[in-house]
């Protein structure tokens, strides 16, 4: 501290005085027990209302006074605001007083951060690091069984007529332990596939942007992009779960691509974009790796198109599901859980969580961590 050049000092300085601006702005406006007022989804109040525990009036933006609007000092978007940047500035335009915007998802790359008035703080939720690895262990363990496969060939031979059968024994699968993972991105996400498929007798090697001096448990070894290459090489199965940035659109290409295993299969759970449309159905087309799981597609945001302008459903070394693996009851509950608090944090004048990006447009680590 005392040693440290002063030019690093007022570079702290000017990181850390945006965040403690933040702290006594939340502060000072939120003594008292009056009842604060948060512009949530009609279909959210409920649910927040039974899990905060400081006071708060629910309104939706839809059917909110002219004088609750002006009182509101909490946004809760829906996804139809997340998605369209002028719905979202012609709400947050009619909510003078807003200073926190609380996203009910993890992912920021749908919204349009620049067009969020700097007086906001941005928040999302950590809710799905239990959903989405079950998922991927379960399309990896499914795909080494080839269960759909198994269940569907038995169906179509057995129960005809005169109680024949025509069932033959199917080849064998294989087993998961033993087998390579190579994880591609170390955040939420990423550390709970490592952990579960280690469990499962996996070796794990993993990718992160984040420099690590040491490699963590259960890690084989971690690295950085540099080191994508060899992860492509030695991994059975590949899963994708870095956030959508400008680094990261497209990092999966036909030159990543073509350092898979010819068996390897990719698992996409993060964003399509991430991924090379072209590149990866023209390796599925051409049988140059073992298949893909694709959970996350190219144009989900558009009901007028299709998922990919390619024809995955083509493919039977293909699994599709229309961007479902966070989607669970539990996961629901968690991200509700976590509004909540926050809410109550605010109330209170407590620092937030999961920040995005705090008032004055500075971003936390937490924006590039899924």
């Amino acid at each position: 501290w005392v040693s440290a050049p002063s030019g690093a000092i007022f570079l702290w300085l000017d990181h850390l005085l945006p965040w403690v601006a933040l702290f006594f702005a939340s502060a000072v406006p939120h003594r008292g027990s009056a009842s604060l007022v948060a512009v949530v989804p009609e279909s959210a109040a409920a649910e927040l209302q039974a899990k905060v525990t400081t006071p708060w009036q629910f309104v939706s933006a839809a059917s909110a006074s002219a004088d609750e609007l002006e009182k509101a000092v909490v946004v809760v978007p829906d996804f139809g605001m997340i998605r369209s940047a002028s719905t979202m500035s012609a709400v947050l335009q009619r909510i003078p007083a807003g200073t926190l915007l609380q996203l009910p998802m993890t992912g920021t790359d749908t919204l349009d951060l620049a067009s969020i008035p700097s007086r906001f703080s941005v928040c999302n939720v950590h809710n799905a690091g239990t959903a989405i690895p079950e998922y991927v262990l379960a399309a990896v363990m499914s795909w080494n069984v080839q269960l759909p496969k198994l269940n569907a060939d038995f169906r179509s031979c057995a129960w005809y007529a005169g109680n024949k059968s025509v069932c033959q024994r199917p080849p064998m699968h294989k087993e998961t332990k033993g087998q390579t993972m190579g994880v591609v991105g170390y955040g939420t996400i990423g550390q709970g596939v490592v952990q579960r498929a280690a469990a499962m007798g996996m070796r794990v090697v993993a990718i992160d942007a984040s420099p690590h001096s040491s490699t963590p448990p259960p890690l084989a070894w971690i690295g950085n992009d540099t080191m994508l290459p060899r992860l492509m090489e030695e991994s059975d199965f590949v899963v994708i779960s870095v956030p959508l940035l400008p680094a990261t659109r497209g990092m999966i290409n036909a030159d990543i691509l073509s350092h898979m295993k010819s068996s390897g299969v990719l698992v996409n759970i993060a964003r399509g974009p991430i991924v090379d449309e072209l590149a990866l159905y023209s390796v599925l087309k051409e049988g140059k790796i073992g298949g893909a799981v694709i959970d996350v597609w190219w144009q989900e945001m558009d009901p007028d198109a299709w998922p990919s302008r390619f024809d995955f459903s083509a493919m039977p070394n293909v699994w599709m599901t229309l961007h479902t693996s966070f989607n669970t009851l539990e996961a629901h509950e968690e991200g509700t859980r976590q509004i909540a608090a926050n809410l109550d944090l605010f109330a209170t004048g407590k620092p937030l969580q999961h920040i995005v990006r705090g008032p004055s447009g500075l971003s936390s680590g937490d924006s590039i961590s899924i």
